[in-house]
């Protein structure tokens, strides 16, 4: 089985995590406990994952009302590609920011 979970922003201070749950034909067809026991068990993980992410989203937005700007750290090996996406995601966005805004925080 594959679960494909992606946390989608909503708004400032909203986000959706839309779950897709796929299965091989014969579990979904002939194990029902088994797909509505492992996904009530998903659930339970992803309320863990949105308090983790609204400590984060609090700890966020106090650095800026700090006027902090403090990434973090990645995680290697975990988010190394996280590293190579905000790279690519800055080269892209950079030519349209004004100057002063484009610097990149430590992290």
């Amino acid at each position: 089985m594959l679960v494909v979970s992606s946390v989608w922003p909503t708004g400032i201070e909203s986000m959706a995590n839309i779950v897709e749950f796929y299965y091989p034909e014969d579990i979904v067809l002939f194990e029902r406990e088994f797909v509505e026991a492992e996904q009530a068990a998903y659930m339970e993980t992803a309320v863990e994952d949105h308090e983790i992410a609204q400590r984060m989203h609090d700890g966020r937005r106090a650095l800026y009302r700090q006027g902090i700007s403090e990434a973090g750290p990645y995680q290697s090996p975990m988010e190394d590609g996280m590293v190579h996406f905000h790279e690519f995601l800055r080269r892209q966005i950079q030519p349209h920011l004004k100057k002063g805004l484009t610097q990149r925080p430590e992290g």
